[in-house]
């Protein structure tokens, strides 16, 4: 409290302005006569602090004033030199201080090493401890509205008059709570302060789910363990060698350790650390700022209050009230928030009563917890818990729901079982509203040698169909030795209909037969060896038994191989033993040797490669259906092919630019005699479709149940512009045309023979116009017909992974030869299409970017020939560093259910997805990244981009 003399002497001089500090002490100045010197501060030294309804007196600052000297509590070295000390506590206010020195002191440094006593760089005269300081106040003016009859201002000045200049105005807060930051504008300013403790932005790149995002890694323990200490202040002093007081600006370094504060004290016996005012720390993965904090740094100890934090391994950033640091990798919190959001971006935020942090296990967890999105609560859960890396832990996965017409309600809720190191399993409780509960496992694995899963999955009754319902898979993969490997992959299920009843609109069965297969395969150079079983289910209950594809029990390949490097000569033989069953039809045992020899003759200028082949083939039959039928049959047929070609090159100047012009004439001639092979069942094989590349194929059939008759010759040529500075070829022109000697009579059964001189006449057209922009264009003539039989126009536009841009047009007309399936040339899919039918349709996909970050995207398959439209979708996608947002809408025609998806009256389904993805937390809504894997071609999943 004051004195009764200082109190009376302030009571009778009006011109005294104190303002009381918050420690309890006063401050005055002395503005009694105007023709005295400037005042000088009066710090008057109180046992009490004043009461919170005192009022505050605001303080004019002189533009010239002393600092402030250092109180030394301890004697100071006689090398040390003391500055002269400003007025005291009880000094008259009209005397002066005994000397007024104006100084500039260098900041002294203090190094110090582990097991040694610390150092000071005495380079500049050591400052005093100050007794008081004024409390810090922003310069201008402060006014609050009057209250009384005459609503007068009242206003107070800090400072010199700022005389009508712009001045920053307070941040105020909001009288709402809904809606209301988690963070203000001073916590957003100093997490930004966090964020630049990092050499590496712990958000680089966050907003674009393309981009390299590089894990921020940890510094060894031996690093910081042997690295010194480097301490900058304004002020120290040293007591018995062994406690650091430093005061102004601090500035302490160890290593990855950083701390900055107004004011620190620093143990190196106990090596602990304790700061004050505007205090900012940070190590390894971990920024944090406070003002207060003490911490243990031999072991990795601290306790700080009021806290703000950044950990840079996930990222999360958040505050609590408490914080404990009890090692290195643990860290707990008390009432606190967190999101991966960065600073700046609060669209989600967790609050929790407690949350903990372990770095060494890569998980963190939370108490009482609940979630708040664009200022709006929306979950709570009363324990939570989260990676806060790319480790695997255990814990739930986020949920899936959906609602379709064959299912009604559908909820699914994932747990992850992380097992062990090298094994995990996921198991997910399933609920379907009209079909009822099931259960689904699947359990991966990683040995040494192998890797692989094991799923099965059950409906005991569905309500729908009243019977149980169930599936099983098995896969694995496994080298034995560098050259020995094997691969497995098994699967069941119990009905036709399993996939198409039990899958989602988003990943419905497109394939008929349902695939099991296990191989072992041995290679070395010149020489490899393969074997294995095939078996397949039908899922498609269109499908016969009759129908159904032969199975493989066994298969055997082997491959021989060698060029010598001295001539050129080419050797290679190609054998395959099969064993094909079936429950309808007849079976089989197929032998096939095929012994080759070629002669390559190649340089630049081209090539000239003879060859000649010896197809043998041995079928051992049982289970004829047709009587007189033989059981052992054998075939030997000779293959000549010889192929050669030309290249020329010319360089042009083409609008000021330089191309390189290239002309690539080819021909290839093939011989096969006659032979009769309707007597030879059709276990594997169909006819290949006709393109610019079958023109060159030795057998235009793609197992060897067929060997074509063949007195043939391929007349066919290339050419290219080839841009010289980019290297990109904007323009490639291919044509070509089979000439036949002689008719085919070696056809598939119902295949006619074919009497044609010629094949269609085939040409395409590609090029690269831009990095980005691509087209391609293709049609075959039919000279029997006298029209077009095949057709295709695409244009592409790629700039990943922003901008996908797809349009096309493709046209097919089948015939009773043709084979009933086709590959979409947009997304590499099989469709499956009736024999005679004509295809005519367009496709439309794209990806693009609308504005404020968010992204359209979408798909439309039209048939012309139908009218109608057989695919579509569309939707918007919007990311940023802190949460991605999926919604599809789709419409299409499920092939599993619709005999002929190009009837009139078939039915089309729609359905709508939605997928949230908040960043560092949690997932909602069903996996529409990877539907858009399959149907948005060029469309890439995240973890496609990473390192």
């Amino acid at each position: 409290m004051l004195s009764f003399t200082e109190v009376a002497t302030a009571t009778n001089n009006a011109a005294w302005n104190c303002e009381q500090s918050k420690n309890g002490e006063w401050t005055c100045l002395n503005q009694g006569q105007p023709s005295q010197e400037a005042a000088q501060p009066k710090v008057i030294t109180t046992k009490k602090a004043p009461q919170a309804e005192q009022p505050a007196v605001a303080t004019e600052t002189p533009a010239r004033q002393p600092e402030p000297a250092v109180t030394q509590t301890t004697p100071i070295p006689a090398s040390v030199q003391q500055e002269p000390a400003i007025q005291q506590a009880g000094q008259p206010a009209d005397e002066k201080p005994a000397e007024s020195v104006a100084v500039n002191p260098r900041k002294p440094r203090v190094t110090y090493a582990e097991n040694q006593k610390p150092v000071t760089d005495e380079t500049s005269p050591e400052r005093n401890k100050p007794a008081a300081t004024a409390v810090a106040k922003n310069p201008g003016w402060t006014c609050q509205s009057g209250t009384g009859a005459n609503g007068n201002w009242n206003c107070n000045l800090v400072g010199p008059d700022p005389k009508g200049e712009a001045q920053a105005v307070a941040d105020t807060e909001t009288g709402t709570t809904w809606l209301t930051p988690a963070y203000d504008r001073q916590q957003e300013r100093i997490f930004q302060t966090l964020r630049g403790e990092f050499e590496q932005d712990p958000w680089q790149n966050c907003s674009s789910w393309s981009a390299k995002k590089r894990k921020i890694k940890g510094t060894a323990g031996p690093t910081r363990d042997e690295a010194n200490t480097d301490v900058l202040s304004d002020f120290s002093e040293v007591f018995e060698g062994e406690i650091l007081n430093f005061a102004g600006n601090v500035d302490l370094n160890r290593a990855d350790q950083h701390l900055s504060a107004d004011k620190a004290s620093y143990d190196s016996v106990a090596d602990t650390m304790d700061a004050q005012g505007n205090v900012i720390y940070s190590e390894d993965t971990l920024a944090l700022a406070s003002d207060t904090v003490s911490i243990s740094l031999g072991k990795d100890e601290a306790r700080i209050r009021q806290a703000q934090f950044i950990e840079a391994g996930a990222p999360l950033r958040g505050t609590a009230e408490v914080m404990y640091r009890d090692n290195k990798s643990l860290s707990r919190y008390h009432e606190a928030t967190f999101t991966s959001c960065p600073p700046g971006n609060q669209d989600w935020v967790m609050h929790a009563s407690r949350v903990k942090i372990n770095r060494e296990s890569g998980q963190g967890s939370a108490k009482n917890a609940w979630l708040e999105f664009k200022g709006v609560p929306v979950v709570y859960t009363p324990y939570i818990s989260f990676p806060v890396d790319n480790r695997r832990t255990s814990g739930l996965l986020a949920p899936t729901w959906s609602n379709t017409e064959r299912n009604g309600f559908d909820f699914a809720a994932p747990f992850y079982w992380n097992i062990a190191p090298n094994y995990d399993a996921v198991i997910t409780p399933r609920y379907m509203q009209k079909r009822g509960e099931m259960l689904r496992n699947k359990f991966r694995y990683l040995t040494e040698s192998s890797q692989g899963s094991l799923g099965a999955e059950i409906l005991p009754d569905d309500q729908l169909r009243d019977k149980s319902r169930y599936s099983a898979t098995f896969k694995d993969n496994t080298r034995f030795t560098d050259r020995l490997t094997s691969a497995t992959n098994l699967n069941y299920v119990s009905d036709k209909e399993y996939f198409n009843d039990m899958n989602n609109a988003l990943g419905f069965q497109t394939n008929r037969f349902l695939p099991s297969t296990s191989y072992l395969n041995y290679s070395r150079p010149d020489f490899a060896i393969s074997g294995g079983v095939n078996h397949y289910q039908s899922v498609d209950k269109t499908i016969t038994d009759a129908g159904m594809p032969y199975d493989i029990l066994p298969r055997v390949n082997m491959s021989l191989g060698h060029n010598f490097d001295n001539m050129p000569l080419a050797l290679a033989m190609e054998n395959q033993y099969t064993h094909f069953y079936h429950t309808d039809l007849v079976n089989g045992q197929r032998l096939n040797l095929a012994p080759s020899v070629s002669f390559p003759l190649e340089s630049s200028a081209g090539f000239f490669i003879p060859k000649i082949t010896g197809q043998y083939t041995n079928y051992q039959l049982t289970n004829r259906t047709a009587a007189n039928q033989p059981d052992n049959i054998s075939r030997f047929l000779p293959i000549f092919s010889a192929d050669t070609g030309m290249t020329f090159e010319k360089q042009l100047d083409i609008g000021g630019s330089a191309y390189t012009h290239t002309l690539e004439p080819r021909l290839f001639y093939l011989y096969i005699p006659r032979k009769d092979q309707s007597d030879i069942p059709v276990f594997d094989t169909a006819a290949f479709d006709t393109s610019f590349y079958s023109l060159f194929r030795e057998n235009r059939f793609s197992g060897v149940d067929r060997i074509q008759d063949a007195n043939q010759i391929t007349v066919a040529g290339s050419s290219r512009f080839i841009d010289a500075a980019t290297g990109l070829e904007p323009l490639k022109i291919s044509l070509g045309q089979i000439l036949y000697f002689q008719d085919r009579t070696v056809n598939l059964p119902g295949v006619t023979d074919q009497t044609s001189t010629t094949s269609n006449f085939i040409g395409e057209l590609s090029g690269q116009v831009t990095n980005h922009l691509s087209y391609t264009a293709g049609a075959q003539w039919d000279p029997e017909a006298n029209g077009f039989a095949r057709g295709l126009a695409m244009l592409k536009y790629r700039n990943q992974p922003d901008e996908i841009f797809d349009v096309g047009y493709r046209y097919r007309r089948n015939t009773p030869n043709d084979q009933s399936s086709f590959i979409n040339p947009l997304n590499n899919v099989t469709t499956q299409t009736a024999v005679g039918q004509t295809i005519s349709q367009t496709d439309v996909s794209f990806r693009w970017p609308l504005a404020a970050g968010w992204y359209g995207l979408g798909r439309w398959q039209y048939s012309f020939n139908f009218g109608k439209t057989t695919e579509s979708f569309i939707g918007i996608e919007k990311e940023n560093c802190c949460w991605r947002l999926r919604v599809i809408g789709r419409r299409y025609i499920n092939g599993a259910t619709t005999t002929d998806i190009l009837a009139p009256d078939a039915k089309p389904e729609n359905a709508v997805f939605v997928q949230l993805e908040l960043k560092g937390l949690t997932g909602f809504g069903d996996q529409v990244d990877k539907f858009l894997q399959r149907n948005l071609n060029g469309y890439r999943p995240a973890s496609y981009f990473e390192d």
